[in-house]
């Protein structure tokens, strides 16, 4: 199945229902094979929420109509089911980034960028269409099309030494912006 060619449909009937689509994968499990849509609130206001059950049942019911007639062949070969993206949420915009900016987050490419295709870094500001990290004191520049797969590292983000050179890029703590936390974090908030 082309996930390129069901995506941008999928987004638009999604933002109909107030919700952002931020990854759409397929993935196996057992016999079934299920389509795997990650949502967050689409609004301002409502991202800082975190995405709840309710919030997946709601996504979930408002597509299934709109798929039976839309993509009647997809609803008939794969499962549907809807996602938090969690704490180690996936980055897949460059919107994502510029969002997080301050967290650290880890990232892999297809191909080696300066013999390395592994960074573990905090997110600095976007510079045309890469992101800028800031690993082990060293700014990286990693262009956006080269990402292979990019999250959130939030349980690293206590033992990880804080940003030097982008320190100056946040005047504040970043804001986790409707990430969720552990159970940990909850009870020192």
């Amino acid at each position: 199945m082309d996930l390129k060619k069901v995506q941008p449909p999928l987004e638009r009937q999604l933002a109909l229902l107030g919700y952002e689509l931020v990854q759409l994968e397929t993935v196996r499990e057992g016999k079934d094979e299920m389509l795997r849509l990650y949502i967050d609130h689409l609004d301002a206001e409502t991202s800082r929420r975190k995405v709840t059950l309710e919030d997946c049942t709601t996504a979930h019911e408002g597509l299934l109509l709109w798929m039976d007639v839309e993509f009647p062949d997809l609803r008939e070969k794969l499962g549907i089911e809807v996602s938090s993206p969690g704490m180690e949420r996936p980055l897949v915009k460059a919107d994502h980034f510029r969002r997080f900016a301050g967290r650290l987050c880890r990232v892999q490419t297809a191909a080696p960028i300066n013999g390395q295709k592994r960074f573990k870094g905090w997110i600095g500001p976007l510079e045309g269409t890469s992101i800028t990290l800031e690993e082990d004191g060293v700014i990286k520049t990693v262009p956006l099309e080269a990402i292979q797969k990019a999250r959130l590292a939030p349980f690293d983000e206590e033992k990880t030494p804080r940003p030097k050179h982008l320190a100056a890029c946040f005047t504040e703590a970043p804001d986790p912006g409707g990430v969720e936390t552990s159970a940990v974090e909850a009870e020192e908030a």
